[in-house]
Parts: C-alpha cells; structure tokens; sequence
C-alpha cells in the first residue's frame, strides 16, 4: 500500500475488520476461445477457464471459435458456459485456434511446441526467430497450422 496509491481499505461491516481492496482491472481488448460461437455473438466457453469472466471486464472481446452453429446449437453443455452477445465484439471462426494449447474434447496441447516457445523465450535472437517462424512468417491461420503440424479434428 505504500507503492500503490490505488489500494484501499475498506470495513467490513459485518465483522469490522479492515480489508485492502483492489480496483478492477479493465482490459482494451480481450481475446477469448470459444467451442462453438454464432453469428449473433453467443458463445459457449470452458468454464473452468475465466474466459467469461474476461469478456465481461473487457470493453471490446474477440472470440475465437473452433466452429460456427446456429443459435440454439451455442447453448453450453456440461462443464461449459455461456457468453452473451452483449459481451463479444467480434466472432472468428479458426478452428485450432486455442494451438498450441489444449481444446479439451477436440485436440490436446501441444507440449513439443509449447518447449519450443519457452525455450525460444530464453533468448532474444531465437525468440525472433520463432515470430518470425510462427507468428509474422504464416500467411494465415491455415498457414499457422500447416507450420506447425497440426491436423484438424
């Protein structure tokens, strides 16, 4: 509380300790990925991920699903929630966006390329050369996974 002047205390009326609060946090843009999104904006997300939690913070929010259904079908299913369409900005259709990290019920991680990427991040030269390998180099998303190896469910 001495670094951070945006930290306060607050009394909890019930017990009348003091409490430090924290104000929200309030991101530009939130990306977030969704199992399946339709065109009006709903979509179904993990929830054990805080991907709702995110979009409803966030002032824009872009959703990127592994496919595109229509309304009734977004609804979610067991452990799964939905984001209304109040809260996403956009929707993108990329299926094997979540790569290299894990869609549960669809494709795993990707652990080789996930120690590619922290070991890459140890140094800047090779750092560079994995954006330029996986990030700038690709010339879309298709491209992405062409490079990386990644076959479609």
């Amino acid at each position: 509380m001495k670094i951070r002047d945006d930290l306060k205390t607050v009394k909890d009326p019930y017990s009348g300790e003091d409490y430090v609060v924290v104000p929200p946090i309030v991101p530009d843009v939130a990306v977030i990925h969704g199992l399946r999104g339709d065109r009006f904006g709903g979509v179904t997300v993990l929830g054990a991920r805080n991907d709702r939690l995110l979009a409803t913070a966030a002032r824009k929010t872009i959703a990127v699903v592994e496919a595109l259904v229509a309304p009734d079908e977004v609804l979610p299913g067991l452990q799964e929630v939905y984001v209304a369409p109040l809260h996403i900005d956009a929707v993108v259709v990329a299926p094997g966006g979540a790569h290299p990290t894990a869609c549960p019920g669809r494709y795993e991680a990707d652990a080789a390329h996930l120690a590619a990427y922290v070991a890459a991040a140890k140094d800047e030269a090779a750092f560079r050369a994995y954006l330029d390998t996986y990030i700038f180099g690709p010339a879309d998303h298709d491209a992405y996974l062409k490079a990386v190896g990644f076959a479609r469910p």
